[in-house]
């Protein structure tokens, strides 16, 4: 199927979703997308004399002075092992993560997934969660991974750590209303952490999880230059290493949702096994006992969405200089 058909059909869905009624999680929940409110039951989960003097920045990276002695990631993507998550360990895995939803793009890119038997990893903000509940449903029960990813997506190293603690508490909350369990793992927004922040979401039962291969995505939210042909440019490119990878992309954004199809199917067709996050590293997804599998073999009569659904004459790699990212 060439790229401008895959598109159409992704137009089509969206534009039905778009017809739908949107659905708000009940309860009582803070203003979407603002700091939400401290709790001081949710304070007292963290033991603030364990917490590294990491200094708060004033600015995301601002301050990168003390980015070796707090293992600052914005700074020098630093990462430590006892924490941190970033890579599929073993070779020809490959961890599909999707972050900042669920959003109206949603919904198509589970279509594919679904029809491709494709698991992958959704890290959620809780505002989006609030909005689109039924969708976080919808992930949950087509076996995908759920993250928790904050709020309202601050720089982490910005804030001090009660609000630290609101912003992936409330998560959680808003995660177990709508589909009653618990998220292990979280996701810094803008990849953004120090030591002070990885003890604070040690001390409430998460991992950190991070990425080894980045899209860019985010970029086509402000920049008008931005090529969605460089995402599947840059797939071809890294697979090329059989190594194991966490790669990330935005299903907020059209062109991560609608460009997910290519970059799947360049993994697939390159021999990788595609899993959620937690099954590439042999560990928990959440805290309640839920087991979670890999990708499945697309089936034969869905080839359209699979190993056939891309131009070839269009997977041309072009120079593009693989940067880790300072914003997520």
């Amino acid at each position: 199927m060439h790229l401008t058909s895959l598109s159409a059909l992704f137009t089509t869905a969206l534009l039905a979703f778009a017809s739908l009624s949107e659905a708000v999680l009940p309860g009582t929940w803070p203003p979407m997308d603002q700091p939400p409110p401290i709790k001081p039951e949710w304070v007292k989960l963290v033991d603030k004399k364990k917490l590294p003097k990491a200094p708060i920045q004033s600015a995301q990276a601002a301050d990168c002075s003390k980015a070796v002695e707090f293992c600052i990631w914005s700074c020098n993507t630093c990462l430590r092992n006892a924490s941190d998550v970033s890579t599929c360990p073993n070779d020809k895995d490959w961890g599909f993560s999707f972050d900042d939803g669920p959003s109206t793009f949603t919904p198509a890119l589970l279509d594919f997934l679904k029809s491709t038997n494709t698991k992958v990893t959704f890290a959620v903000v809780g505002s989006r969660v609030f909005q689109n509940p039924e969708i976080l449903q919808r992930i949950k029960e087509e076996g995908h991974e759920i993250v928790v990813h904050t709020w309202s997506h601050p720089a982490l190293t910005t804030i001090s750590t009660e609000q630290i603690i609101a912003e992936i508490k409330w998560t959680e909350l808003a995660i177990q209303t709508a589909i009653g369990l618990t998220p292990k793992y979280m996701r810094p927004p803008r990849g953004d952490m120090d030591d002070r922040v990885r003890s604070i979401a040690t001390q409430l039962g998460y991992k950190i999880l991070m990425w080894d291969r980045d899209t860019f995505d985010w970029k086509s939210a402000d920049d008008p230059n931005y090529q969605p042909s460089w995402i599947y440019d840059n797939f071809t490119q890294w697979v090329t290493d059989s190594k194991g990878h966490i790669s990330l992309e935005h299903d907020l954004y059209e062109i991560g949702a609608t460009n997910a199809p290519y970059a799947v199917s360049i993994v697939r067709k390159a021999g990788y096994t595609i899993k959620p996050v937690s099954v590439c590293t042999g560990t928990a997804a959440y805290k309640e006992n839920v087991q979670l599998v890999a990708s499945g073999p697309v089936p034969a009569d869905e080839q359209i969405w699979g190993m056939a659904c891309w131009d070839e004459t269009l997977l041309v790699t072009r120079q593009m200089n693989y940067q880790t990212p300072n914003h997520v």
